[in-house]
């Protein structure tokens, strides 16, 4: 999921955006997410209120709309869309007009470090961070991945569990602003390639790798899923994540088990816990079985492997 719209070249008169400004409960991501996307250009997403343990009750998600929408219009459609989520509509929807400038900050990283496992997250950049964790300056922009959701921070847990074993290749598939890539880079030393079918998240990502100076290990590609030629060639990989949603992880499983090395390792995540088994359940049919499962309720992390050394990708008979 991407944020704004990159501003466009040219004049001073450049459109503006406008935003459109809800709150809504944890437990209805990714579901909201999916519904609002026909909705609007772009979304963004941040916690707005945590729990003591700093778990997310409840998110801020803007719309944004290179037209300005007729409020009652507007409030009309979300109505039907968003009904069943537990989303509170207000009377009348307040539109705010964002000049160009402001764009990049109103979707990005807030807040101070996050230490994720041996991570330590930062927005801009910072002094010596201490000697036993892995510094990623990470400003999300206008692509989603920050650190701050619950699905990011699952599998940043995974892989911190995952680099012992020294994958050599690692491919992120939807790779947003890159932050799972960069994390692997700097971790493994090893190849990663991040690849998103959003034009915005691949130039933000490319940004985030440079920033980070690991540009060298990491090749930031535009693409939709595994058709790449650059991907199979430079399959199998060790280390595959894929931080989407429940219903293309389960269409990709024979595709991503198909890249993966037979002693590699997958970590989905992006799905409600109530969605594990039904994801699972598309895995194991191409010969996978769960190793590990990280939850950060109503949010799910799996980690996959193969199946008694049997090779991947290959479906079973029913």
């Amino acid at each position: 999921m991407s944020g704004p719209p990159a501003a466009p070249a040219g004049p001073p008169d450049r459109p503006r955006l406008h935003r459109v400004r809800l709150v809504a409960p944890t437990a209805s991501m990714p579901t909201l997410l999916e519904r609002l996307e026909p909705l609007a250009d772009a979304v963004s997403v941040f916690e707005r209120e945590v729990d003591e343990a700093l778990e997310p009750l409840s998110f801020e998600v803007d719309l944004w709309l290179a037209e300005r929408p007729d409020p009652d219009t507007l409030r009309a459609r979300l109505a039907e869309c968003l009904g069943g989520l537990g989303v509170v509509l207000p009377e009348r929807l307040e539109v705010e007009e964002q000049p160009p400038e402001t764009w990049l900050e109103a979707a990005s990283l807030r807040g101070p470090p996050q230490r994720i496992g041996r991570f330590l997250l930062r927005a801009e950049p910072g002094g010596p961070a201490p000697p036993e964790t892995i510094p990623i300056w990470m400003e999300a922009g206008l692509a989603f991945g920050s650190g701050e959701h619950a699905t990011t921070r699952a599998c940043l847990q995974a892989l911190d569990r995952l680099v012992v074993r020294r994958p050599r290749r690692v491919l992120d598939l939807g790779c947003g602003s890159g932050i799972l890539a960069i994390a692997a880079a700097k971790a493994c030393r090893c190849r990663v390639w991040a690849v998103d079918n959003d034009p915005i998240a691949v130039r933000v990502a490319r940004e985030n790798v440079g920033r980070n100076g690991v540009a060298d290990r990491v090749r930031v590609l535009l693409a939709d899923g595994l058709g790449r030629g650059a991907l199979r060639r430079a399959a199998p990989f060790d280390l595959v994540l894929a931080n989407i949603l429940a219903d293309p992880l389960i269409e990709l499983a024979p595709a991503l088990t198909g890249v993966l090395a037979p002693t590699g390792r997958l970590v989905l995540s992006g799905f409600l816990d109530r969605q594990v088994a039904a994801v699972e359940a598309a895995y194991r049919r191409v010969g996978l079985r769960r190793l590990a499962r990280l939850d950060r309720p109503p949010w799910a992390a799996l980690v996959l492997g193969c199946c008694g050394g049997r090779r991947p990708g290959r479906p079973r008979r029913a």
